[in-house]
């Protein structure tokens, strides 16, 4: 679905990525089915894209069933798809409960998305 190992290029090569995320020292964690991968961002660059456990440490996780990875990812997405708020409320996608864990940062984890939708099988 996802070619993982293409998301720190296509992410560093985003302006409007690396302005949101300057700074941003994390460990993000994708959740997507029952596959996990590990997304380490230092100061503001994607630095690794890698599979890991569900049970990974991180600082911000994003969880939910293929399906709704496939509409989050999808080039125009449906109402509710088109955030990762929307698709919280509305549909299966997960967040940590409290939002001030990645608030400062939203702009950037939103952005990283797009990068995301870019390397998907069919997108290139």
């Amino acid at each position: 679905m996802i070619a993982w190992n293409e998301l720190p290029g296509r992410a560093n090569q985003d302006p409007e990525f690396r302005y949101a995320a300057r700074f941003w020292t994390a460990t993000l964690r994708f959740d997507v089915g029952s596959a996990s991968y590990r997304v380490r961002v230092e100061n503001g660059a994607v630095a690794e894209a890698a599979p890991c456990a569900p049970s990974a440490a991180c600082d911000v996780f994003v969880s939910a069933p293929e399906s709704d990875w496939r509409e989050l990812l999808a080039p125009a997405p449906r109402p509710f798809y088109q955030d990762l708020y929307g698709a919280q409320v509305h549909h299966g996608v997960r967040l940590p409960e409290d939002p001030v864990t990645y608030a400062a940062y939203y702009p950037a984890l939103r952005r990283l998305l797009r990068a995301l939708a870019a390397c998907q099988e069919g997108a290139r």
